[in-house]
């Protein structure tokens, strides 16, 4: 039987994991930072040397946990920057240290990181995020380049607007960016336009299928994108100067010029 471990297993994207392998007849471990599945907290050394010892090293690691906060960048607070990066990228490094060594060894493993639109543009209110998602492209070459003479196979998965909670969390971030902010009116706009993003999400499902078709190729792809979003914005913005699409992505996030009041004019003083 076949085992793969799945971090972030609580979320949407991990609920979906772990039941499109279970009803494939792998041997899940399911991880989480809290509940009833496998302990593991990606931003803690010790977590994740426990789950090994407890698990030993699966055919497939699936680096799913991640974590999404929205804000300008000039007020970007460092604790955000820092809350982000501990999970979406040294998070990752920590899984993959702890168990991929072990892979090259035995001479097989499969490693899917799954990454972002955001780590292939950039967007308003997601530098951050995107940040974090640039480096685990990165990261997630070099693995990949690396590991080939062994026999280990890594891909990246780059989802667009995924529906699960996950969104939540992003548009929540987006609330409290707002208080105060220079940006207020076009931060405000985006947690209104909340249910727009309905028209273009994917579900956690479709995600779990292409990850579970990355596991399972014979000769798996380097990325898969997954959803036309990712496609089409990608295309789009490889035909058009920046100029243009910078104007096109202020024009949807409602960052246009903020109107000023004039002074009224002084009056003319006569002698």
């Amino acid at each position: 039987m076949k085992s793969v471990l799945i971090t972030g297993a609580g979320g949407g994207i991990g609920r979906a994991l772990v039941e499109v392998f279970a009803n494939a007849g792998w041997q899940v471990h399911a991880s989480e930072r809290r509940g009833p599945g496998l302990q593991l907290d990606v931003t803690n050394d010790e977590s994740v040397r426990l789950a090994k010892e407890q698990i030993g090293v699966p055919d497939v690691i699936i680096n799913n946990a991640g974590l999404g906060l929205l804000a300008p960048m000039a007020e970007t607070s460092d604790e955000l920057i820092t809350r982000q990066f501990e999970v979406n990228v040294r998070g990752l490094a920590r899984v993959t240290r702890t168990f991929v060594p072990e892979m090259i060894r035995r001479g097989h493993g499969r490693v899917i990181n799954v990454g972002s639109l955001a780590g292939t543009f950039t967007l308003p209110w997601f530098g951050s995020y995107a940040a974090t998602k640039h480096a685990v492209e990165a990261m997630t070459d070099a693995l990949r380049l690396e590991c080939a003479p062994f026999g280990v196979k890594v891909s990246l998965i780059e989802p667009s607007v995924v529906g699960t909670g996950f969104v939540d969390t992003a548009i929540d971030s987006l609330q409290r960016a707002a208080d105060g902010s220079a940006w207020s009116a076009p931060l405000l706009e985006g947690v209104r336009q909340r249910s727009t993003f309905s028209l273009v999400q994917i579900t956690p499902q479709q995600v779990a299928e292409v990850i579970f078709r990355a596991a399972t190729a014979r000769s798996p792809q380097a990325r898969y994108r997954v959803g036309k979003l990712a496609s089409v914005m990608l295309r789009l913005l490889s035909l058009v100067p920046t100029r243009l699409a910078d104007a096109l992505l202020r024009s949807v996030t409602g960052l246009t010029p903020p109107s000023r009041s004039l002074p009224p004019p002084a009056e003319e003083s006569h002698a």
